[in-house]
Order: C-alpha cells, then structure tokens, then sequence
C-alpha cells in the first residue's frame, strides 16, 4: 500500500511558510516558528510577518507572493477576518496544503461553521487541502518536522501514529510518555475538520509502511458509512485504538463548543468500533500505553493470568483488578503448585496464584523468580504473568550504602530476566511497581532501557484486557 501523497504535505512538506510568525511569547506564530527550529528540519522555513524583517534569525516576507521559492505548506497563525484572503494568496502561489491555527468558526456558531465550510470549497476548487480550523499543528519526528505546540524535547519517534480531533490534552499526555519512554513519532490534530477528517489520516496512517500502531481520539465522526469501511481495511493490517469523547451529555456539549463536533450516542459509536476491529481505550490516559502494548508485548490469546508478587496484598488488589477486568486468576494445578516448591518456594509461601514471593524471603535471588516465572508460563495453565512488587524506591545519592545498590542491581537482573523469558516464550509477561522513574532508581535505569515498568495495578489490568480483546477481535487468515 502506498502513501496518499496529497496529505503527506502536512506530515513531510519540502517547504513550510509560517504566515503570522513571530518571536511574541504566547503566540501562536511563536509556537509554530519554535516547534519547526527545535529539530532539524530539512526543508525551507519561510516566516511571513508584515512588520517584521526577520523571525527568529530568519529573513521574513510581508505576504507569501513575496517568497521566491515554491511553498509546500502554509501554516497561518492570523485572525479570522484574514483567513480567507490568506487563502486566496496560497492559491495564487500555488501551496498545496493549509493549516489552519486559527480559531473562531464552527466551533462557537452556525455562522462560523458556514464560514468554514466557504473556505474548504475555495481551498478545492484551487487545489489546496484544509486542515483544521482551530488545530494546533501536526509533526513528524522521522522527518524531523514540528509544526506544532509541542516542545520537541518531550516527544519521542516511535512507529505510532496519532490522529486527534483536539490537541492540548495529547501533549500534555505525550509529555508525561515521555519520562516511560512512550511516545509516538506522527501527530495530526484536526479540530473542526471542514476539509481533512481523522478518516483521511486514518487511511493515510493505515498504508503508510514506518506506522505500526494508531492511536485516536475522536468527538464525532462525520462521515460513519466512510469510517467503517476505512477502518475495516486499516485493522486488517494494525491496530487502532480510539478513545472516544463526549460519551455523556454534559461532555457531548463540551465537545459541540471546543471544535463544533456533534458526538453521537455511546451505544452507536461502540457498536461502530466493535464492527471494525477497533479496540476502545476507556480513558484517555490508557491511549499512549496501549498503542506502545499492541506492538511491543507478544499476543495475550486468553483471559487467563498468573501472578507473583512481593507482598500479598498487592496481589489481592491485582486479582480485583484483573477480574472486574474481565480476565481471571485461576488456582494453580497441585502439580504445578509442586513444582513451584521444588524450584525455591518455601513450604510457608502461598502457589496457588497470586505466588507471594514475597514470603519466600528470596529477595536476593536472581535465579528464583526467573525460575517460577519459567515453570509457570510453560505449564499452559495462563496467557499471561504478572511480576509485582520488584523496583524498589529509592534513588541513588552520594550517601547510598553499597549494600543497598547491591540489592537493586539484583532487582535490575531480576527484571532483565523476565523480560528475556517474555521474548522466548512468546507470552505476555508485565512487570509491576508502585514507583514511577522519578521514586526508584531500578525503574529509572530500566526504563531508559526500554524495558517497561507500570505502577497503576488498574493499567496493567486494563492493558491485558484490551490486548486480549485485540486478539479476539483481529481478522485471521
């Protein structure tokens, strides 16, 4: 499948005009002009400003027709009143796609969205794609292109792609992915979609060969029949994971006044999703590690999990938390239960699952939870494990005693080795701990070694789930 080349302009254009930059803080045209300098973009950047010379360093032009060179991309950062004639001007230079920043159209009246709707006739009656209005930006970190809001130092360039019909909320998420080592590497914002909706990147995403997982949140679909069919096709080939907004009646009107949508009843939209193949993220925070889950971690083929945890209570609540998930925590066969002992288990530490290594007192083992991990995953009684209760808090400092980072080096090594044993076996394996990067310096360390560590009992329970609704869901040959 190949790329749709007339949307590939916002995501890798040759030459961006940025019409409305400025060095203004808060502005909008800032925004964009310092998400395009923060990577190295290897196109031309063409600040278009009426007072000033320059932007940023950069010579700038009083209006587009005054730049030499053939325009790709036209990003405008300008007050309503003037998109229109803006547009006109892109036309008479030939730009071959309009992001529009600009807010105040169907979002806030009937007249706006007439007036929207005006614009996306004249942008293709001259052959120039609209996105937007009322977005804040697309980017493309394998390309090195920012034109968006986003600071460049808190994204990363993974094989996932995002197609959101509001923004700020996504950065603010990306930001926070971006200390687990999460991310994804293609981002549109589409707003109030008079022109491009998240259906056209959907496909576009879909055929484009450097994306392996899709993430989505959407208020509406315009066109469902269309939807459908796209999608259907997408799913055959990735996952798609849509967290779907305005769900509720107080959220549909939120969502009617942030970018004009018309969100649609609960039970419609997920009948939709179910038809496709599309997996729905229940809330927006679940979007990032999901998407990360669906390519990274092997299949989860059935709902059923083991555990072994560093204290029993973890593995009440994790039991709870899986099973209100729909999955289950089943006893262990006396035979593997057997095993589990003659491999380390103390006779006074529970098997039956959860495993509470915890009351093993084997903390300073490396070889003993690799060993129940191993006997457990290859008796073909679960699809998945569950380690919890490894990564300790604790930060490393000047004062901290050589003992202790013996000790959390040995956790380092348990770790590794699980997540070893989950590439062999092909089974799901997630390790669980309290602490996030900034509390323990095992899950720091690992995580900047791409090894993932949760710290919510109710993502990780969540995450299998969803993945093993994946599995039901996807079209077999």
């Amino acid at each position: 499948m190949g790329t749709k080349s007339d949307l590939d302009v916002f995501l890798r254009p040759r030459s961006v005009a940025v019409v409305g930059a400025t060095e203004r803080p808060g502005a909008w045209g800032s925004f964009i002009m310092s998400g395009l300098l923060s990577l190295s973009y290897p196109g031309k950047i063409y600040p278009v400003n009426r007072q000033a010379d320059q932007v940023f360093g950069i010579p700038a032009s009083k209006d587009i027709g005054e730049i030499e060179g053939p325009v790709d991309l036209a990003v405008l950062a300008i007050p309503d009143e003037s998109v229109e004639k803006e547009i006109r001007a892109c036309s008479r230079k030939k730009v071959k796609g309009i992001t529009i920043i600009t807010a105040g159209f169907g979002e806030t009246s009937t007249e706006g969205r007439e007036k929207q709707e005006a614009l996306a006739g004249l942008a293709r009656s001259n052959g120039m794609r609209l996105l937007g209005p009322n977005v804040s930006g697309t980017f493309n970190l394998h390309s090195n292109f920012n034109a968006s809001a986003t600071p460049a130092d808190n994204i990363l360039p993974t094989p996932i792609a995002a197609v959101c019909q509001g923004g700020y909320a996504f950065y603010d998420i990306l930001s926070s992915g971006w200390t687990k080592g999460l991310g994804v590497g293609k981002f549109i914002h589409t707003g109030n979609e008079c022109d491009l909706t998240v259906t056209d990147f959907l496909e576009h995403f879909g055929r484009d060969p450097e994306v392996k997982s899709i993430i989505m949140y959407i208020e509406a679909v315009r066109d469902g029949r269309r939807f459908l069919d796209v999608a259907r096709a997408v799913t055959k080939i990735k996952p798609v994971v849509v967290y779907k907004a305005g769900r509720t009646p107080g959220s549909a009107r939120a969502a009617l006044s942030h970018t004009g949508a018309l969100s649609g009843k609960r039970e419609i939209y997920q009948g939709l999703f179910n038809q496709t193949g599309i997996i729905t993220s229940p809330t927006m925070e679940l979007l990032l590690p999901l998407g990360h889950a669906l390519i990274e971690r092997p299949p989860m083929r059935g709902p059923r999990v083991a555990i072994i945890t560093v204290g029993g209570s973890w593995g009440v609540a994790l039991t709870d938390a899986l099973e209100e998930a729909g999955l289950s925590v089943p006893e262990l066969s006396p035979k593997l239960q057997e095993t589990l002992h003659s491999v380390g288990m103390p006779p006074r530490a529970s098997t039956r699952n959860p495993v509470d290594f915890g009351a093993s007192g084997l903390f300073l083992s490396v070889d003993t939870p690799f060993a129940l991990s191993r006997e457990i995953l290859s008796s073909g009684e679960v699809d998945a494990l569950i380690v919890h209760g490894i990564g300790r808090p604790g930060m490393y400092t000047e004062d901290t005693p050589h003992e202790w980072k013996v000790f959390l080096d040995i956790e380092k090594e348990q770790i590794r080795g699980l997540n070893d044993l989950e590439k062999k076996t092909g089974i799901p394996i997630l390790i669980g701990s309290h602490h996030s990067p900034w509390e323990s310096q095992v899950v720091c360390d690992l995580n900047k070694e791409g090894i993932r560590i949760y710290n919510n009992l109710y993502e990780i329970a969540q995450l299998l789930s969803l993945m093993y609704d994946y599995w039901r869901k996807k079209p077999r040959d």
